[in-house]
């Protein structure tokens, strides 16, 4: 009589005999295990420490907004660099001033050229102009003081340069206040270096898309703000630069003067017409609108000249002109 063999003893021969032919098919970890895992901890640390970098990289050059002091050094490069500005020494330029009324009529026209010179941080002005008689006037500034002439006669500095409508209402307005804000102005980006300045960003968005991401989305491009201030001991006014964010130039300022009673009187400026002149690029066309739309004030600049030199002499009085201005 045959023995039967229980089913659980078969089935642990059957396993018996599985196991040497499955053994040789695993694989053989013939390396440490522990070495194998420490150099894919290297290699996703590599990994990541790429992805980091050109994550970064990409933030910082391509969607990260500049900041303030960045996107001033962008400006003044794009107006030609303050080294092209600083060989600058003396020249010239004419700015005729249109006014308008409301309903857009022209009111008056008048031209005043600016002569400067710039030396030891320090700007010498002269201008020069057309009274409504007719009068070709001249206000400056030496060592002794101001100084004006009407006709080729000598004149008071305040009054003709109230006759122009260059002195403003503040008791510290002196007669070359209007002439020094037009240069200011003129001299923009390439101030906001001075120091004391506070220039901060002032974008509504931190975050800059690419161009090809804004073009298919059709996205306009927005400009970029510098909101500028300064240090109390230095002034009080603030301005605002809207400015183009692919070439940097200014296509807007907004001027808040703060006056003697301490109230703001703010002023919004649209630049257009960049042109370049001996390296440095800047708007020859500045215009102010009335609330309803239609131009209210524009200023034209032209005869633009820095390389041909000005006399020594130039910005003093008149051989005899003997009338002295207060300062």
């Amino acid at each position: 009589m045959k023995e039967k063999i229980k089913p659980s003893v078969q089935k642990s021969q059957q396993s018996q005999e599985k196991a040497p032919w499955l053994s040789s098919l695993a694989v053989k970890d013939l390396v440490s295990p522990i070495t194998i895992s420490r150099v894919r901890m290297v290699q996703l640390g590599i990994i990541f420490l790429l992805f980091t970098t050109a994550a970064y990289y990409a933030w910082d050059n391509f969607l990260r907004q500049p900041s303030g002091i960045e996107l001033m050094n962008e400006m003044v490069e794009a107006a030609g660099g303050m080294d092209a500005w600083n060989n600058i020494r003396e020249g010239k330029f004419t700015r005729t001033r249109y006014l308008y009324e409301q309903n857009g009529d022209q009111i008056s026209e008048i031209a005043q050229t600016f002569y400067f010179r710039k030396e030891n941080g320090n700007v010498q002005l002269k201008v020069k102009s057309q009274t409504k008689d007719g009068d070709i006037v001249q206000i400056s500034k030496d060592d002794q003081g101001y100084w004006a002439t009407r006709a080729n006669m000598p004149a008071d500095p305040r009054l003709t340069s109230g006759d122009l409508g260059m002195m403003c209402d503040s008791k510290f307005c002196n007669p070359d206040c209007a002439a020094s804000m037009a240069f200011y102005r003129f001299s923009m980006p390439f101030k906001l270096t001075d120091p004391g300045v506070r220039p901060d960003n002032g974008s509504v968005s931190d975050l800059v898309l690419f161009d090809p991401i804004k073009e298919f989305f059709g996205v306009e491009l927005q400009p970029l703000v510098l909101d500028v201030g300064y240090k109390p001991t230095v002034g009080k006014d603030r301005w605002k630069f809207y400015v183009h964010p692919e070439n940097k130039l200014i296509y807007k300022m907004e001027y808040f003067n703060k006056s003697d009673w301490g109230e703001y009187r703010p002023e919004e400026i649209f630049w257009t017409d960049h042109q370049t002149v001996d390296g440095i690029t800047f708007s020859h066309e500045w215009r102010r609108y009335w609330s309803n739309g239609k131009i209210m004030e524009k200023y034209v600049f032209s005869e633009v000249d820095f390389s041909s030199p000005l006399g020594a002499d130039f910005f003093n009085r008149p051989d005899g002109h003997q009338l002295l201005s207060v300062k």
